[in-house]
């Protein structure tokens, strides 16, 4: 009886060793903490966008950003101890806690970012606006109808770059082609001679709207300068138009005016002009060129012919030749400059000036 109880016993003690110095169980899987380290770079505008580096450890999938309580965007985890995001924007300027959150735990680093103020949106500055035809030596702010001229705005704006400004140009018909702050505009194919457009941009940078305009003279300098050669010529081959009449469309800055003064007094004085005849004008323009070896903007060339009475022999003269007529743009208008006539007389003399 006894030594099967004792028997019992050591069968126990052993069992319970054995339990006691079998094998340990396998470990779980080690839980790093989610810590943040540093934030950089730490600072940037409250408007937000500034791409942070968050570093610390314990990152994964999944991880989620605050910076000063909102959500930050584009986060990126690209390994366990660095991840990147973009800030939110914030509606103060100051120091905010940054904050990462994983699978319910939360890791902060307090004052980890600060919002710097936001400068304010000044406006746009305008310097110049110009307006210029692509011909050699073209007067600014001058176009004939149906030209195709270049209209540039000379602006600055301290926070976007001009390009990025918004234009709206506009004219008195005319078409713009183009955008931003240099167009080209043609200019209608016809109208009053001469006379005036005011071309007008709108620009705005969101909260500033600027706008800004010049005028462009309007001409048709062909019929223009055909239009006052013809009138000079009528005038002079009318007896009792007074000389300085006459020459009234001559430019003060010319000395052809004062040549072309003495003749025509000359001429009232010894001759009586009865009848006329012209062929039709040839002009060109040529802004700083030359007509007949004199520096000129343009040149009317017509055919003509004088029927005229001497008054010292009261005899019957035909005058036949060419009139060269020289033109130029001055004070926003055109002139005549200078006139020359190459022609002989019936009675056998030549005219050369």
């Amino acid at each position: 009886m006894r030594l099967r109880q004792a028997k019992v016993c050591l069968t126990a003690a052993i069992t319970v060793l054995a339990a006691t110095c079998s094998s340990p169980n396998k470990p779980g899987p080690v839980v790093v903490d989610l810590v943040i380290q540093s934030v950089s770079p730490n600072a940037g505008p409250a408007t937000g966008g500034t791409e942070i580096t968050i570093r610390g450890a314990g990152f994964a999938s999944g991880t989620t950003v605050t910076i000063g309580g909102r959500p930050a965007t584009d986060v990126n985890v690209r390994s366990s101890d660095m991840m990147t995001a973009k800030t939110p924007s914030s509606s103060v300027a100051s120091s905010v806690d940054v904050a990462v959150t994983l699978n319910g735990r939360t890791s902060t680093l307090a004052t980890g970012f600060r919002y710097d103020p936001i400068a304010p949106n000044t406006a746009p500055v305008i310097t110049s606006i110009t307006a210029q035809g692509k011909r050699l030596r073209q007067p600014a702010a001058f176009a004939d109808y149906g030209e195709t001229i270049q209209i540039t705005l000379a602006i600055q704006d301290a926070e976007t770059a001009p390009p990025q400004l918004a234009y709206r140009w506009e004219g008195c018909g005319g078409t713009f082609t183009g955008t931003g702050p240099q167009v080209e505009w043609t200019a209608p194919s016809g109208g009053t001679l001469p006379s005036t457009c005011t071309l007008q941009v709108v620009v705005t940078d969101g909260p500033h709207v600027l706008t800004r305009s010049i005028l462009v003279r309007l001409h048709n300098s062909v019929a223009e300068i055909g239009a006052l050669a013809l009138e000079f010529l009528e005038e002079f081959a009318d007896s009792t138009i007074p000389a300085e009449k006459t020459v009234r469309n001559f430019s003060d800055s010319c000395p052809g005016k004062a040549d072309e003064l003495d003749d025509v007094a000359k001429n009232r004085m010894s001759h009586t002009m009865t009848a006329h005849t012209y062929g039709p004008t040839a002009v060109t323009v040529a802004f700083g060129g030359v007509c007949r070896k004199n520096t000129a903007d343009a040149c009317a060339i017509t055919p003509v012919e004088w029927q005229s009475i001497r008054k010292a022999t009261n005899q019957l003269e035909i005058v036949k030749g060419i009139s060269t007529i020289s033109g130029v743009y001055r004070d926003s208008r055109w002139w005549l400059c200078d006139s020359n006539f190459d022609g002989v007389s019936s009675l056998g003399l030549h005219f050369m000036r």
